[in-house]
């Protein structure tokens, strides 16, 4: 569809959806009763990050009775997650109907929204849902699932006290630091959770204010008549490449070292209820086997962000063309490749993330114990992918492995529901086609280990339980009399 502009009675529409979103869950939602809180200041799960991971799991913790939950995020409340910063495509890149966690409320669902606000013909023509759209969901869904969150706040650092203790959030925020306990940390952080960018070690001797990386806050009109040179080409390539052009830049090469784009994407088969419900059963070296395999093969750009290059003449797609070389003569940057020299004025580096979890400030104090796969490899599968074997080893419930003390220690509450669960708990399992499962799975996790926690408060409550129900010995009283 050209243009997406909601109907007229979208906001009627939409009060409509959330008294149905309400009557829902009084169907579906049992006694509603919350049994576990704040206990000595320490509340019971801490979520960072409250883009569509970390919102869908505290909807979920409070379908379960677990409501004490705290939501922070870094960015303002409604500006959290990549969707109105460095998410440059016009679409997302997961089909329209991939499933959506409802947890028994199917009015919350992007599906429901989306019909409300743009109608059901709409939803019928689009095969992707359109950004703009889907952070106008997810704010949505923020308030009608009861959402709670403290934006432009930063944890800087996670400390554990001991193995049972509470775990201690080092905060930032507008009014100050200070400091919040809990017994479960999760790090909804999205793709850089378990690390950062990476910036290949040819870009470091060139001048800082003329390369970026495509997760980068750009100024992109600041590119109007200049030269433009992206190293990769993944779909973040080409959307790049497109919003500079769209901004008046003079030229954009985007360069890819493999000799063709790739055909196949593996995260089309990847989407299906039986991988991602059950992906954590796999043996290590399944799961070593299927990530490595990933890598190799790799996924194309979405067609979508390959057109909207290729709409400008200014723009080249250059195969075959790794950078051996970039170098700064004081007037250009000179990049070298096998089929010669280019000259820009700017370069973009498309070329995603590395696993390092000492790089990120909240875990560089638990870092040095926490267990990587390196540490589960062979020296010779670790060279085979140094990257992957970056990556931290988790257990079945997202939490970090203690070196020291596998068996006990803290760094198991602290839960990595963000791209660090990649190998050992799925590709999908914090990203949009597999929140189903992902949340479910660590919702569930967290709510058996709040309640083995407790287990001797409850058998204790349980037992001194002597609230009577009002039975009654005898006949069945007779109705009152009705007036006629």
């Amino acid at each position: 569809m050209s243009t997406l502009a909601p109907l007229r009675d979208a906001s009627a529409r939409l009060a409509a959806l959330e008294r149905e979103a309400a009557h829902q869950e009084h169907l579906s939602a049992g006694d509603g009763r919350s049994w576990v809180g704040e206990r000595d200041g320490e509340h019971p799960v801490v979520i960072v990050g409250a883009g569509q991971a970390g919102l869908v799991l505290a909807r979920g913790l409070r379908a379960r009775g677990i409501d004490d939950v705290v939501v922070l995020d870094a960015a303002p409340a409604d500006a959290t997650g990549p969707w109105t910063t460095y998410a440059r495509m016009h679409t997302l890149r997961t089909p329209k109907d991939i499933a959506w966690p409802t947890w028994g409320v199917p009015a919350e669902s992007p599906r429901a929204w989306f019909e409300a606000v743009y109608g059901e013909a709409a939803w019928d023509e689009i095969a992707f849902f359109p950004t703009v759209a889907w952070q106008g969901f997810l704010q949505w869904y923020r308030t009608v699932a009861g959402v709670e969150v403290v934006g432009s706040t930063t944890v800087t650092r996670i400390t554990a006290t001991d193995a049972d203790g509470p775990l201690r959030l080092q905060l930032d925020g507008p009014d100050g630091s200070w400091v919040l306990l809990a017994r479960h940390v999760v790090l909804a952080t999205g793709i850089e959770g378990a690390g950062g960018r990476h910036l290949p070690a040819l870009l470091a001797g060139l001048p800082a204010e003329r390369v970026h990386h495509t997760h980068d806050a750009i100024d992109f009109p600041a590119l109007a008549g200049k030269r433009v040179g992206i190293l990769g080409a993944g779909t973040g390539a080409f959307d790049n490449a497109a919003t500079a052009l769209e901004h008046g830049a003079a030229a954009v090469d985007v360069h890819m070292r493999r000799p063709a784009m790739p055909q196949v994407s593996p995260y089309r088969w990847m989407e299906f209820a039986g991988l991602i419900e059950n992906y954590g059963s796999l043996t290590d070296a399944q799961k070593w086997t299927f990530n490595v395999h990933l890598s190799a093969v790799d996924q194309p750009a979405t067609q979508n962000a390959i057109w909207r290059a290729h709409a400008f003449d200014e723009f080249r797609f250059l195969t075959s063309s790794p950078w051996h070389g970039a170098e700064w003569d004081g007037d250009d940057i000179v990049v070298t490749t096998p089929h010669g020299i280019h000259r820009y004025d700017v370069v973009i580096a498309a070329t995603g993330i590395v696993a390092d979890l000492a790089s990120r400030p909240e875990l560089s104090t638990v870092a040095p114990d926490a267990t990587l796969w390196a540490d589960r490899l062979t020296p010779a599968q670790a060279a085979e992918s140094p990257g992957l074997a970056a990556f931290p080893y988790l257990d079945d419930d997202f939490g970090l492995v203690s070196r020291s003390a596998p068996e006990h220690s803290a760094l198991s509450r602290i839960h990595m529901f963000n791209h660090g669960a990649r190998i050992s708990q799925g590709m999908l399992s914090h990203q949009i086609p597999g929140l189903v499962g992902g949340a479910t799975k660590l919702a569930a996790a967290l709510s058996r280990r709040l309640f083995t926690r407790d287990a001797d408060a409850l058998m204790a409550e349980y037992l001194a339980y002597d609230v009577p129900v009002g039975v009654h010995i005898g006949r069945r009283p007779a109705p009152a009399d009705v007036p006629g």
